[in-house]
């Protein structure tokens, strides 16, 4: 293991921010929007699972968001079976992505590589 990332946040103020066109373009991918587009009354709970999770791919990477990396350099898909993996960038990442009522959380495990410094 080269990297460890966790995020948490509150599924309320996902679902606000949904509401705004231009923080749906500035965070989610293509792809990922598409997806979304299919949660039904779960959106944003699978958005604030998404926002978590590339919020924990960079904390692996050991970079955070900043110059180096953005909300968009990171893509989150999931399996037929469900089950969430980075699609970009190229790494071996474990990831898990959960949420309540009231929260959302992913944790991030960078397997391989290097963390940016």
């Amino acid at each position: 293991m080269t990297g460890l990332g966790t995020d948490i946040i509150e599924i309320a103020r996902v679902r606000a921010a949904l509401a705004r066109p231009a923080f749906i373009r500035r965070v989610f991918t293509p792809g990922e929007q598409s997806w979304l587009s299919g949660r039904g009354t779960h959106q944003a709970e699978c958005a604030a699972g998404l926002f978590c999770a590339k919020e924990a791919v960079a904390k692996a990477l050991g970079t955070g968001f900043g110059k180096q990396l953005h909300l968009l350099d990171i893509e989150i898909g999931h399996a037929q079976s469900g089950a969430p993996y980075v699609v970009r960038p190229n790494g071996n990442f474990l990831l898990s992505i959960s949420h309540c009522r009231e929260y959302a959380t992913a944790t991030a495990v960078l397997m391989e590589g290097e963390a940016v410094e």
